[in-house]
């Protein structure tokens, strides 16, 4: 602005809700994925190299593997920073090691993560989604009860 300018404008605010429009949302992500499971072939990893453990460990862009320096053997350091990316996977196969290492999604654990937009804690968001699902399988059930009553007065199984 130039000295002396100025701006006359009329703003109104209005308040809502997620379900009215996604800018009242207040998460910003919310994701889930399958937790890992991975198993290293102790066998196979035996016959590497300490350079090639190493190489090993380093071909996961995040930090699933460490290098044990006591114990000269790779570990799984950290499974749930696994991103499915099948990278060491990959490097094994290339090296002439397929099953090297088995990585699984465990189908009955998952990692759920939500991010929130600083307006409410994202515990708060989960415990309110969860108490709307409550909410919204009470209100089925009590349907579902309505009906299996109308289809027993008429007699129909």
């Amino acid at each position: 602005f130039e000295p002396e300018e100025e701006i006359n404008m009329r703003c109104v605010a209005r308040k809502g809700v997620g379900r009215d429009h996604a800018k009242w949302q207040p998460v910003a992500t919310a994701v889930y994925r399958f937790e890992p499971e991975i198993t290293i072939n102790e066998d196979l990893m035996a016959t590497l190299t300490e350079e090639e453990k190493i190489q090993f460990v380093e071909s996961s862009p995040t930090p699933v593997f460490r290098y044990n320096d006591q114990t000269r053997k790779v570990e799984v350091n950290m499974p749930e920073s696994y991103t499915y990316d099948g990278e060491c996977v990959k490097w094994a196969e290339d090296v002439g090691k397929p099953g090297l290492v088995d990585i699984r999604a465990k189908e009955d654990t998952f990692l759920f993560t939500v991010e929130s937009t600083g307006a409410l804690p994202p515990e708060t968001i989960v415990l309110n989604a969860l108490k709307v699902l409550d909410a919204k399988l009470e209100m089925t059930k009590s349907e579902l009860d309505i009906v299996k009553s109308e289809m027993d007065t008429a007699g129909v199984e």
